[in-house]
This record gives structure tokens, C-alpha cells and sequence, in this order.
């Protein structure tokens, strides 16, 4: 049985009593009320830490039913899950060091083709112009094949 809180946030008494219906303090019906309401306390306490290992033993796999070994065995799956995410940070930072390095390999080899691109793109440029100049036309598709003709 349950106690429920006034308004103001204070405790109601156990008997259901008001603060004015308190016996005088040091009288054996104020210790037995104090008794009480400590027991009270110390069931809710009691009863806070119990739902607290029952909801561990529902998410630590391989748990008994004794308290103890709840305990044990959350100690050891938070320490193996400590260790877990450890040795995850460790590879996953391996691997985005890789994923850095192989990014900037190519694209070191994306900028060096972009640029041989460019100078063969420039050496056709001066080769259309020199046939040109010795009259030779160039016809070019869509393809990118050239058909020389001799203008002679």
C-alpha cells in the first residue's frame, strides 16, 4: 500500500492523518509512527532498487534470477561493451585514416588525368592548326574521328 503525496509535495502520515493529529514527539505512539513510516521509506527502497535489477537482467543476456548474479553479470557485459566500442573506435578510425588517404590518392590521379587531358587536348589544337596551315582540312565527327583530305 501505497502513500500519495499531498499538493504541497509532503508525505501523508501512514494512519491517514493531517500534521496537527501528530502525537506528541517522544510518546510511544510517535516512535511506532516514525517506525512506520521509516519501513515505509525503506520498502520503497527496496522496491526502487529490485525493479532496477529486473529491468538489467531484462537487457544482460545470460542472466540468472539472483540478485548477485544480475549485478555480476551487468558488470561484465558493460566492461564487454566498453572493450567493444574501444576496439570499433580503433578500426573505425583505421579505416576513415584508409578512406582518407585512398580519397586523396585519387583524386591526385583524377587531377593528373584532368591535366594530360588538357595538354592532349592542346597538342590536337596545334596539330589541327599546322594541317591547316599545309592545307589539310580536318573534319571531325561526333565520335571525335578525324578524316584528313589533302587540299592539293
Amino acid at each position: 500500500m501505497k502513500n500519495d503525496q499531498g499538493s504541497n509535495g509532503a508525505d501523508a502520515s501512514p494512519t491517514g492523518g493531517s500534521q496537527s493529529n501528530k502525537p506528541p514527539v517522544g510518546t510511544d505512539e510517535w516512535h511506532k509512527l516514525r517506525r512506520d513510516n521509516h519501513k515505509e521509506v525503506e520498502r520503497r527502497r527496496r522496491e526502487t532498487i529490485n525493479d532496477g535489477i529486473t529491468e538489467l537482467a531484462k537487457i544482460v543476456p545470460g542472466c540468472e534470477k539472483n540478485k548477485g548474479s544480475i549485478l555480476a553479470r551487468a558488470v561484465q557485459f558493460i566492461n564487454q561493451l566498453k572493450e567493444n566500442e574501444t576496439q570499433n573506435i580503433e578500426k573505425w578510425t583505421l579505416e576513415k585514416l584508409l578512406t582518407e588517404q585512398a580519397i586523396a590518392e585519387l583524386s591526385s590521379t583524377a587531377d593528373k588525368l584532368k591535366a594530360e587531358c588538357q595538354r592532349a587536348w592542346s597538342e590536337c589544337e596545334q596539330w589541327k592548326k599546322a594541317a591547316q596551315k599545309a592545307g589539310i582540312t580536318v573534319d571531325v565527327d561526333e565520335k571525335g574521328d578525324a578524316d584528313a583530305e589533302d587540299a592539293d
